[in-house]
């Protein structure tokens, strides 16, 4: 086998032709210029026109039409000549093309006559053969550029990338210890071993060729090199067993070798773009390559397929790690984000789901580390700023002062207390980590904790006051005790436009004070506003809304109520419960978009949406810009991130929860003792006599009301009817609800326990029928429901009302069932059933078996956060032949709020006509707590029958 030379690399040797007569013709020194010049732009690795490859040795045709290409000892015969020469069709190159000189066609013919022989014929010497790159000086200046930096801890070394050559230096004199020289071109990446064996080196001349060497630090020379045609390398690992490289470039080819092997053992062609960045998994069997086609690819090592394409970033990728115990991918690009993966599989093409999107650099990020523990991360960007994040939830921890340029490298040295970076002007910055403590750690995906607030009923009725004039500055407020309900009106000032009342509250630290308007119950025209200010009338600020993310609303706009198709851009990076800021209203996320004609639903899911921090709902325009954001303590000082930082005071224009229209309501805590001033005012400046208004100032009551909002079910035998119950909360209260039940019928079945979890506002529930079920009397109990719930210390419970009439409805037309994959057969629910006919093997062939289960002993399913499984939907048809719906978004009724019915396209769940079962996909959340929920699923036809509800359990 002859060895793969690349003939580009030979292009730069000069050759004199009149030295042929004196001395054997040499094929890369003469032959392989001219193929460059004339054949090679066609005929190469990325384009092999006529799949006729000429650009490496290994790869020249035998054969070309019916000809052989080379014929050694023969020019008459080879192909390549006649060709040439245009002695045979088509000439090559074609007769528009530069045309080689006479003398170039006497080196072939001589060389063909000479018997044609390859490159490296002679022999072996124990050294590689040295690459043949030509010579390029650097820029004048450049000499001492560091283009890149690794760090061996062990050794206490770094490794400086140079023009032409590595530094290696005493990490902490910065002494040189060791350089290897002659290296072609410019050093794009340098890598020390896992042992601190060995150094390896990529470089290259771009547009010519690129190099990998493995360098022996103990030895002091090369254990390998290996050439890769037409560019440089810009990236390199090797695995911790120091057996397996990787490298890629501006080609866009991955190419894996074995330390000892010649030629890539893998060639990998995924990327569109070029590679910025290679890592190996802490196991070496998963390869992450970063590219400028703005999408991180994870690889299998000893397959070499691709695994997965991560394809959120929106611009090209310069930076990807692993995490310490190899879970997660990290990486980051030109789209100014961090972004967090969890790797899904090391041998199976599998979806890593995204963990965490930050927004953390106004310019490109162009170099990322992890300190040795694992626990942070340094991100540098091309503004020359330097910023520590904590690599858990990408918070971030610390921000440097900027570099003069930008960094060309980072690494923790000195066991990940000081922070170093270089930069092209042949510098290094050391960054000593500060001990502070990092910011607020709240996660803003998970669900808001129940509010702590004082016992129901302990606060007195409010005392009657009125309004007294003059009010209408902050020197002339009205003292006022709480709680107390003031009747004032907004008149009009003197300059036409409608006055402001102020009234004077004292409270101590830490007390809470539910201020309400009530004017639209009195028919008045006054659309309120209230705000509360400190003793000399400034704004009070109540929080500060850190945005980590960027979006803007595409699709269209949304008005000032709805709650569904919220269009975001980037939402992928986007978790439910997280807070959306838009033109100062903000509101939470309740529901993923269910596909590609749909959005975000916003809180509490239906109805009117609700707003948070006092904001008021308004109207958003198509392109509107939009921002993820986290609460911070109004007193925070938030490093900056280079996104926005909104202040949001104590004030409200209409009830965040749309409960009292155009009214205000807002809650206000003191944040000191003192004298609070409490504005009231017009929000349009509007006023006059019949301007009206009662100012309520009380204490919080957290408490509920929940109401029944379907009832008197028709249900047939064998299967169930649906109910719903909703909440009212009030003043706070956020807590979970248990609902009960009372005088349910011998022959009917609740799906109980019921519940409207924390911060949620319905539940549903079923009744379902046994086979022995029949209409109860006209005169038996009524069937009831009541709700309780833990406020503070205290058990309150409170009755919701009667059910309805449960009437048994004779129509067995269609029947529909909820069940695990591995079952596949129709269910009798059967309170005799034995346990041993409850888990007995049923078969799943589509038979006529029948499984007989205990009504009071539902089907289980298991689900993980983050975790996607799978369950059955079968159908029993008798004349109904059609198509069975389910619902959309809504499909999975009952289910725990982050988990959902997934994958429903654009028709939703359901069996198509004619077709008796499904199987679906239920997906939980990354941040879904553990819990156990019954859920069921309702068919939207005939009677809209339900199933047999099951039970889900999401276990950590």
């Amino acid at each position: 086998m002859r060895p793969a030379v690349s003939i580009v690399m030979s292009c730069w040797l000069l050759t004199s032709v009149a030295a042929i007569a004196d001395e054997a013709i040499d094929f890369r020194s003469e032959v392989v210029p001219i193929l460059e010049s004339y054949c090679v732009a066609c005929h190469n690795e990325s384009d092999a026109a006529g799949e006729v490859q000429l650009d490496v040795w290994d790869n020249f045709p035998a054969v070309v039409g019916d000809a052989p290409f080379i014929v050694p000892g023969d020019p008459a015969a080879s192909q390549l000549l006649a060709l040439m020469r245009g002695t045979t069709e088509p000439r090559m190159p074609p007769a528009d093309q530069p045309q080689p000189s006479e003398a170039d066609l006497e080196i072939i013919e001589l060389w063909l006559a000479e018997g044609a022989k390859p490159p490296g014929a002679e022999p072996k010497t124990a050294e590689p053969m040295a690459p043949m790159f030509p010579k390029v000086d650097p820029v004048p200046g450049s000499e001492q550029r560091i283009d890149a930096i690794d760090f061996a801890a062990g050794k206490n070394q770094l490794a400086l990338a140079k023009f032409g050559r590595v530094d290696i230096v005493d990490a902490g004199s910065e002494q040189l210890i060791a350089q290897i020289e002659g290296l072609p071109g410019k050093v794009n990446a340098v890598r020390f071993s896992h042992d601190e064996k060995y150094l390896l080196v990529a470089s290259g001349i771009t547009g010519v060729a690129g190099q990998v060497g493995l360098w022996d630090l103990q030895q002091a020379k090369f254990v390998n090199r290996w050439e890769t045609p037409s560019d440089t390398i810009d990236a390199v690992d090797i695995t911790r067993d120091n057996q397996t490289i990787a490298a890629g470039g501006y080609d866009r080819i991955v190419r894996i070798w074995n330390r000892d092997s010649d030629k890539p053992t893998k060639t990998v062609d995924g990327h569109n773009g070029p590679i910025y960045a290679v890592r190996f998994d802490p196991p070496g069997q998963v390869l992450a390559t970063a590219s400028g086609d703005e999408t991180i690819k994870l690889w299998n090592v000893a397959s070499g397929k691709r695994l997965d394409t991560l394809g959120q970033p929106l611009a090209e990728q310069y930076c990807v790690r692993f995490s310490p115990d190899g879970k997660q991918v990290i990486g980051a690009g030109a789209d100014n984000r961090i972004r967090v993966w969890n790797l899904a599989s090391h041998s199976e093409a599998k979806v890593s789901p995204l963990a965490i999107a930050r927004f953390a650099h106004e310019r490109p990020i162009v170099a990322l580390a992890i300190s040795p523990a694992g626990d942070l991360l340094c991100t540098a960007a091309e503004d020359g700023s330097i910023k520590v994040w904590e690599r858990d939830e990408c918070r971030l921890s610390h921000q440097f002062a900027a570099l003069p340029t930008p960094a060309t490298g980072l690494q923790f040295i000195d066991d990940g207390k000081t922070l170093l970076a270089s930069t092209a002007d042949g510098r290094l910055h050391r960054f000593p980590l500060p001990a502070s403590e990092p910011e607020d750690k709240t996660n803003d995906s998970e669900p808001a904790a129940p509010a702590e607030a004082p016992k129901p009923g302990s606060e007195a009725e409010p005392e009657p006051l009125s309004e007294t004039e003059p009010n209408d500055s902050p020197k002339q407020a009205q003292s006022i005790g709480w709680p107390s309900k003031t009747s004032g009106v907004i008149r009009l000032a003197a300059d036409g436009y409608g006055e402001s009342d102020f009234f004077k509250v004292h409270a101590a630290a830490g007390d809470v004070l539910q201020i309400e308007i009530a004017a639209a119950e009195q028919k008045s025209p006054l659309d309120s506003f209230i705000e509360v200010l400190d003793a000399k009338g400034e704004a009070i600020r109540r929080v500060q809304l850190q945005a980590v993310r960027d979006s803007y609303f595409t699709f269209r706009g949304k008005n000032s109520t709805q709650t569904g198709d919220f269009r975001l851009h980037n939402w992928q990076e986007m978790e439910l419960n997280e807070y959306l800021y838009s033109s100062g209203e903000v509101v939470r996320l309740w529901l993923y978009p269910r596909g590609p004609d749909s959005g975000f639903e916003v809180y509490p899911g239906l109805g009117n949406r609700t707003t948070y921090f006092g904001t008021t709902a308004t109207s958003h325009a198509l392109g509107e810009p939009a921002y993820i954001v986290r609460p911070l303590p109004p007193s925070a000082e938030p490093l900056p991130n280079g996104l926005p930082v909104f202040t949001v005071f104590y004030e409200n224009d209409d009830d965040p929860q749309r409960r009292a229209g155009s009214d205000s309501r807002l809650t206000f805590t003191a944040p000191s003792d003192g004298e609070y001033l409490i504005r009231v005012r017009d929000a349009r400046r509007f006023g006059g006599d019949d301007y009206r208004y009662d100012l309520t100032v009380r204490r919080p009551n957290p408490s509920f009301d929940v109401s029944i909002v379907s009832k008197d079910l028709k249900i047939r035998p064998g299967v169930g009817g649906e109910f719903v119950v909703r909440a009212v909360r009030l003043d706070g209260f956020d807590g979970p609800i248990q609902i009960g039940i009372e005088n349910l019928p011998a022959g009917f079945v609740a799906s109980m326990p019921l519940s409207i979890q924390a911060g949620q506002i319905e539940a549903i529930g079923t009744i379902t029928a046994l086979a022995t079920a029949t209409t109860p009397p006209t005169d038996a109990d009524p069937v009831t429901l009541f709700a309780s719930a833990m406020i503070g210390d205290d058990e309150v419970r409170t009755p919701i009302g009667e059910l309805g009439k449960l009437e048994i409805v004779a129509d067995d037309s269609l029947m529909v069932h909820l069940m695990p994959v591995d079952l596949n057969a129709p269910i009798t629910w059967d309170a005799a059933a034995s346990d041993s006919q409850n888990e007995s093997d049923t078969p799943n062939d589509n038979s006529s078996a029948v499984v007989r289960r205990d009504p009071y002993q539902p089907f289980e399913l298991v689900i993980h956060p983050g975790e996607t499984i799978t369950a059955r939907l079968l159908a029993q048809r008798d004349d109904f032949t059609g198509r069975i719906d389910f619902g959309k978004a809504d499909s999975g009724r009952n289910l725990p709020h982050g988990v959902y019915v997934d994958n429903i396209g654009l028709n939703g769940l359901m069996i198509p006509a004619g077709q008796t079962e499904r199987e679906f996909f239920i997906t939980a959340a990354p941040w879904v707590p553990e819990t156990e929920r019954l859920f069921h699923l309702r068919a939207i036809v005939k009677g809209n029958p339900t199933t047999w509800p099951i039970l889900l359990k999401v276990r950590h």
